[in-house]
């Protein structure tokens, strides 16, 4: 063999041993060599055999008990992956959602009272805690993940005052080899009036709180607190987007659409905040 044939066996060993291997990180290895080689049509081929490979030595059969579990309780959840957490946390939000604005509402945990019927919303880091807080009590002691251990933290780092994105670690109850098998989602949370809202989901989530815990799940948490008790001297709700929840909805759902790649998820949702009308309102309409 001439030394070229040596060199062209050793690269195809490389790749052949990058599929094999069966890992995501393989994965994204062979997604990035096809992505330099576009012109070579069967690497595609490869990539889908190591992604299958990755699929079947990374599933976790569930446990019997885990799937009574599942069976007697339609709220509980099997979380395998970060689509399923993500689903589960966007489930979770929409009964907080349902809670302030229920028979007794609890909308008004998140305003501040500044006169006779005016009121001004709490800051977004209040409203960060206040979503932790709710994930703790509605996943981790309600046991909504039956799978998995679940731990809620707020984010750390430069600018600790500043961050407002929460982390959500489902965690494996048994070990996994040495390393326990965890899947991770990141919130990110907003105030309607803020004015970074239209770009934070890819400079702030994607760019800074993923990539900086090397997450590939994110949620981007928007409170729509527009309502008629807000003060209307408070600088914050002149800043507020001229939108109804259903069109803001759209407008952030179309967003992650568009930033999740094959490699990163992300998913938005708005909940209603706004204070319900009140009395001497309802009366005059």
């Amino acid at each position: 063999m001439e030394p070229r044939d040596k060199i062209a066996m050793f690269r195809d060993s490389i790749l052949s041993h990058l599929k094999e291997s069966g890992t995501q990180q393989a994965c994204k290895a062979i997604r990035r060599i096809t992505d330099k080689f576009p012109d070579l049509d069967w690497l595609k081929w490869t990539l889908l055999e190591a992604q299958a490979l990755s699929r079947r030595r990374t599933w976790t059969p569930p446990r019997p008990a885990d799937i009574l579990a599942v069976a007697s309780n339609r709220q509980n959840h099997l979380v395998q992956n970060g689509n399923q957490l993500l689903d589960v946390l966007i489930e979770s939000l929409k009964r907080l959602e349902g809670r302030l604005h229920g028979e007794t509402p609890s909308a008004i945990d998140l305003w501040n009272e500044i006169g006779k019927n005016v009121y001004e919303p709490k800051h977004e880091n209040e409203l960060s805690d206040y979503i932790k807080r709710h994930l703790d009590q509605d996943l981790k002691q309600a046991g909504i993940i039956v799978n998995r251990e679940v731990e809620i933290r707020r984010g750390s780092g430069s600018g600790l005052g500043e961050r407002t994105d929460i982390h959500v670690d489902a965690i494996m109850r048994e070990q996994q080899g040495e390393e326990y098998n965890t899947v991770t989602a990141i919130i990110e949370t907003k105030g309607c009036w803020n004015p970074e809202l239209d770009c934070a989901m890819k400079t702030q989530l994607m760019d800074r709180y993923l990539k900086e815990s090397r997450c590939q799940y994110g949620l981007y948490l928007v409170g729509w607190f527009n309502c008629d008790r807000w003060n209307d001297n408070d600088q914050r709700k002149k800043k507020c987007k001229q939108l109804s929840i259903c069109e803001a909805q759209i407008k952030f759902d179309t967003m992650a659409t568009e930033l999740s790649k094959e490699d990163m998820r992300i998913k938005a949702l708005v909940i209603n905040t706004a204070l319900p009308p009140s009395k001497v309102q309802e009366h005059a309409s």
